[in-house]
């Protein structure tokens, strides 16, 4: 269950908030690549994200890589990987373990996430202070970067660099920087907004897996 929460903690931060412990050029280009793309972002009733997760200890370099999918509408969402689906529809969190056929309930409270799925594209919204780090080339794209801190202190993570396609201007990949030495990089494979989604996507139905244990942790 601790490795199904921290998933969720790290898979889910980015607004204006005042600096003065950067250059003012700083604080202007990251202000206006982050308001350009909040913007954008609240235009969209809903998100799919076919996406890599790559965690790696940054220590002894040891990492784990793999793929996955996400439907994301309101707060609800929905995350596919490989064996494992996790639903949310704005009330309660199913994880599914395809390997054991058992699915654990819990309650959905934000407060207990370093990193709400449900904000996954939004995160830079509130909670950070923020200063533009260059760019990097992944590819044939450039990609922005913006670092951000959190004012919290008590979070789990230091740092999240936030990677912006700004010809797109879309979210390209997020590296969160962990307490703990682990860097998990999401990078964004496909999006696309405003897909056609039905709320009872977002909750998990029994009869889908015939024979599954249900384990109520509410």
């Amino acid at each position: 269950m601790k490795k199904v929460m921290l998933l969720l903690s790290v898979l889910s931060l980015v607004l204006i908030n005042p600096i003065s412990s950067v250059s003012s050029a700083q604080d202007n280009q990251s202000s206006a690549l982050l308001s350009k793309l909040s913007k954008t972002y609240k235009t969209y009733k809903s998100v799919k994200a076919t996406f890599t997760i790559d965690v790696k200890n940054k220590q002894t370099d040891v990492g784990v890589k793999q793929s996955g999918v996400l439907y994301q509408k309101a707060k609800k969402f929905r995350i596919t990987m490989s064996g494992q689906e996790i639903y949310c529809d704005g009330k309660t969190i199913w994880t599914y373990l395809e390997g054991a056929n058992e699915v654990q309930i819990s309650k959905y409270d934000p407060k207990t996430m370093d990193i709400n799925p449900s904000e996954i594209f939004t995160i830079y919204e509130k909670g950070f202070i923020h200063k533009y780090s260059g760019q990097v080339t992944r590819g044939s794209q450039k990609i922005d970067v913006v670092e951000l801190t959190p004012i919290d202190k008590t979070k789990g993570y230091f740092k999240v660099k936030l990677g912006i396609d700004k010809v797109a201007n879309k979210v390209k990949e997020l590296s969160v920087y962990s307490k703990n030495g682990m860097v998990t990089t999401y990078d964004i494979q496909k999006f696309e907004p405003n897909v056609n989604i039905n709320d009872t996507y977002f909750k998990f139905n029994p009869k889908e897996k015939p024979g599954v244990i249900a384990i109520d942790l509410r």
